[in-house]
């Protein structure tokens, strides 16, 4: 009996153990001041006003908290928050549970591959997978969740378990609307495969779900606009049947994109970490293929970034695919399987020391991961002087460490509105500013208008000042 539970024992520790590494260093990220407004700040005020049952219109952003995206899982947060969580809570959820998506990995390694010991080598390639480590450094993002629901939903079905994966899937497409178009293709895939009545029924879930959070609830959030398809993707069109059709009828617009320096090297950092083993099981592969073609067709230049929260629901179908290939071609030989978990265990440690943020890797100095210093015990006082509740400005740096009020903003905000709603719309009321929370270091070309609002007619007064850390207090 003990010798049966050693291989899960290791997983367990491998999972403690990135948990313990990871949730130190995500922890410091925020402590010092490594954090931002985007988007940090974004999602702790959101679960802070929906815990303090107030109209979740996050300021930071400019919109409402549901027409930014639809993550119904930060819900689940709302307890905690009461308790007085924050950005720390945040990364640490983050954290665990994409550290857990080792555990379906492994069992579904370990039944498709016939050993649990390759299991444990599979769960640990998992999280030594540089997009991985490097979506647990960006802030917190419900994005990340999706993961390991993904996870657990295919080693389910093939267990045909379908209670426990019709769980799984909620929980998946409750992170964010995209998960649907990996739901969709994923039970397409199991429709295929003989799971014709489970699979189109978890396909219709997933349309139904996209459909509802798009078309009902960002737009009855957004009071009536709906998602901001015109801006991800520029040339395809403004309506999501409008881009679906010009990729479809233009196909080489879309072959274009893809092709591009930028995106070849996206593919080669998401598939390179596992020896592109994933392209040997074409079908499984194709539940990444959606969020993928959204990805390297966005005009936003971070969602074909691998470092980014955009890749996480790619990575699910990637690893799927991965385990599902060596399966396929190590089907009846053990000796075969071994060497391809070999191969993909050497990719995985190659990868993580060339291109991860972690402990072993060559860029973990870089400054990626902030570091404590003197000046933080001056910035910490600063952030005292503010009151509780008062309508605040501050660096984007400052920011997260200032959001649980009705109005918070990232400086230049409201007196110059930057990054604020769908098209800089409604801009915000100066007026709801008690207190400016400045780093002078980082105010750039925006020094003048900060300079004039502390100038004698701009109606701010110092009353703290230190090391280049200034707070301001409204006086008319």
């Amino acid at each position: 009996m003990v010798r049966l539970r050693r291989p899960a024992a290791v997983v367990g520790l491998l999972v403690a153990t990135y948990i313990g590494v990871f949730g130190r260093l995500t922890w410091s990220q925020h402590q010092n001041f490594g954090t931002f407004g985007y988007d940090m700040g974004l999602y702790d005020q959101g679960i802070w006003l929906l815990s303090r049952f107030q109209d979740p219109f996050v300021t930071i952003r400019g919109l409402h908290y549901f027409e930014h995206h639809v993550n119904l899982i930060t819900v689940l947060f709302v307890p905690a928050y009461w308790l007085g969580a924050g950005p720390h809570f945040l990364y640490l959820v983050e954290t665990v549970w994409m550290a857990l998506g080792a555990v379906p990995l492994y069992l579904l390694a370990r039944d498709r591959l016939e050993s649990a010991w390759l299991g444990v080598v599979v769960a640990a390639c998992f999280l030594l997978y540089p997009s991985l480590e490097w979506i647990n450094w960006w802030h917190f993002h419900p994005d990340a969740l999706v993961i390991t629901p993904l996870l657990f939903a295919w080693w389910l079905a093939r267990r045909r378990r379908w209670g426990w994966f019709a769980v799984a899937i909620g929980v998946a497409l409750a992170c964010k609307e995209d998960a649907a178009l990996a739901v969709i293709m994923l039970g397409l895939v199991l429709a295929v495969l003989g799971e014709r009545r489970a699979g189109l029924l978890c396909a219709a879930a997933g349309a139904g779900w996209f459909l509802l959070a798009t078309r009902v609830l960002i737009p009855a959030a957004g009071g009536g606009d709906g998602p901001f398809y015109q801006e991800l993707f520029p040339g395809f069109g403004s309506s999501l049947g409008e881009i679906v059709w010009n990729m479809v009828v233009h196909p080489s617009r879309l072959y274009d994109l893809a092709t591009l320096g930028d995106r070849l090297d996206y593919y080669w950092h998401v598939l390179g970490p596992v020896a592109f083993f994933p392209l040997a099981a074409p079908l499984v592969l194709l539940i990444s293929v959606p969020q993928t073609v959204v990805n390297v067709t966005s005009g936003h230049a971070l969602t074909h970034d691998y470092r980014f929260h955009y890749t996480a629901i790619v990575l699910a179908g990637v690893f799927l695919a991965t385990v599902e290939a060596m399966a396929w071609a190590g089907r009846g030989r053990t000796t075969t399987r071994q060497v391809l978990v070999g191969v993909l265990l050497a990719a995985a440690v190659v990868a993580n020391v060339a291109w991860s943020p972690s402990p072993l890797g060559r860029q973990y100095d870089d400054g990626w991961w902030a570091r404590a210093e003197p000046r933080h015990a001056t910035v910490r006082a600063a952030l005292r002087v503010v009151p509780a509740g008062a309508g605040v400005s501050a660096s984007y740096n400052l920011i997260p460490h200032l959001t649980h009020r009705a109005y918070a903003y990232e400086y230049p905000n409201p007196w110059r509105v930057t990054n604020w709603g769908a098209h800089g719309e409604n801009p915000p009321d100066p007026a709801t500013v008690d207190y400016l929370v400045i780093d002078e270091r980082l105010l750039g070309d925006q020094r003048p208008l900060y300079e004039r609002l502390l100038g004698p007619q701009g109606g701010y007064r110092r009353v703290f000042a230190s090391d280049g850390i200034v707070v301001a207090r409204r006086i008319r």
